[in-house]
């Protein structure tokens, strides 16, 4: 009981002290197509984030990871290689950015440019 009070509180002492901001989420999927390995995804996520004005970042074993350059923005391009799909995220405080951005790295996957070719079937 002691240990739930001292988490309650602590929750609504950092509650009390974040800033009010909202961040808006968009999602979307696509198939890979002729990619058929997690290192030639995640690579190409790379490069289509990178095609489309943000800075990549740090990848890890399945996800490649890019931050617009201005806005207060994240994206990540998930590679789920089992499924054949690569699933891409954005978050923001503009829903229109945002899910902008979702879609033209989705028509850009796997491709060396922005906008639609790749090959895969968006979903």
């Amino acid at each position: 009981m002691v240990i739930r009070a001292a988490v309650l509180a602590g929750v609504a002492v950092l509650a009390w002290q974040a800033p009010a901001s909202a961040v808006s989420m968009s999602m979307n999927w696509i198939e890979l197509g002729s990619i058929t390995n997690l290192d030639a995804c995640v690579a190409a996520g790379e490069a289509t984030l990178r095609s489309n004005g943000l800075t990549v970042l740090d990848r890890t074993a399945s996800a490649a990871w890019g931050e617009h350059p201005v806005q207060d923005e994240l994206y990540a391009v998930y590679c789920v290689i089992d499924r054949g799909i690569a699933v891409i995220t954005g978050a923001g405080a503009d829903i229109d950015s945002v899910d902008t951005m979702v879609t033209r790295v989705v028509d850009g996957f796997g491709r060396s440019g922005p906008g639609p070719g790749s090959g895969g079937k968006p979903r």
